[in-house]
């Protein structure tokens, strides 16, 4: 499709990404402003720079998002892409995939968060994501980074934009509060995603093998949450395109997915429990 993934990109090719993701913080923020004027919304004062605020946006941008469904077109025919966000064309997007309008509100927030995150940060700045891990799932990524904690603001919000476009359970907008203050948190160097990525551990680490993949989950997750894996298997399982999942061990699992791949596999992963371990639901 004539872009490349940032984890395909070399160290020069990541840099002009993250400038030109950059250059477009202003205008996601203006569309986002115009956006909610129209919906019949003050921007000047739902958009007013304050963490609470941060619910209230997202759920008129769920609203927003379930409302505009699925492109009607899949993703190498879509016309639309070349006006998408550049972090959309270079990240692994899958079919039936949210619409540009969708897309353009995720961008919006993700300028909203970053407003929000810094003003609670002053330390906090863009970066282009580096990890000693090779397969670190941010790597070559627009983050913002404080201490050692990196974020790619997009992530959850579009993971959620899909839950919604799908007619699946999204995030709420005190989920989306409670993760973005463990967030700011973590770029203070502090709290359990800081924790974590201390430990320089995954939450997932997925291996392709012949004919499956073999998923591991970072050690403490079964423990410390008991019933949480199960409760993701289910709902991997009900993904279309998912032939089975066996449990062979409390943070092991074994996946027949034959049209998945293991960077959504990853991400997927990533993604889920971000949500389920640091949004206090």
């Amino acid at each position: 499709m004539g872009e490349l993934l940032y984890e395909d990109m070399s160290p020069s090719q990541a840099a002009a990404a993250l400038d030109e993701f950059l250059a477009e913080r202003g205008p996601a923020m203006a569309q986002l402003r115009s956006a909610m004027a129209a919906g019949g919304l003050d921007p000047e004062v739902v958009l007013d720079g304050t963490l609470g605020s941060v619910a209230q946006v997202w759920e008129w941008i769920t609203g927003r998002a379930a409302e505009l469904g699925v492109a009607p077109w899949p993703l190498g025919q879509d016309p639309t892409r070349p006006s998408w966000p550049s972090w959309a064309r270079r990240v692994v997007l899958v079919d039936p995939h949210p619409p540009a309008q969708t897309l353009a509100l995720v961008d919006g927030f993700t300028s909203y968060l970053a407003q929000i995150a810094t003003a609670a940060v002053p330390a906090a700045h863009w970066r282009v994501g580096e990890h000693r891990i090779s397969d670190y799932p941010m790597l070559n990524y627009p983050v913002l980074i404080a201490d050692s904690h990196q974020i790619f603001p997009p992530a959850l919000p579009i993971y959620s934009a899909y839950q919604s476009a799908h007619g699946r359970d999204p995030m709420s907008g005190t989920e989306m509060l409670n993760y973005t203050r463990h967030t700011i948190t973590a770029l203070r160097g502090e709290g359990p995603i800081a924790e974590a990525e201390a430990a320089e551990e995954p939450l997932a680490t997925v291996v392709a093998e012949v004919d499956c993949f073999d998923v591991g989950l970072r050690a403490d997750i079964s423990t410390q949450h008991p019933g949480l894996v199960e409760q993701m298997i289910t709902e991997f399982t009900d993904r279309d395109g998912i032939d089975s999942v066996y449990r062979y061990g409390p943070e092991a699992l074994v996946v027949n997915a034959p049209v998945w791949d293991q960077a959504r596999l990853q991400l997927w992963f990533t993604l889920w429990l971000h949500r389920h371990l640091y949004t206090d639901r």
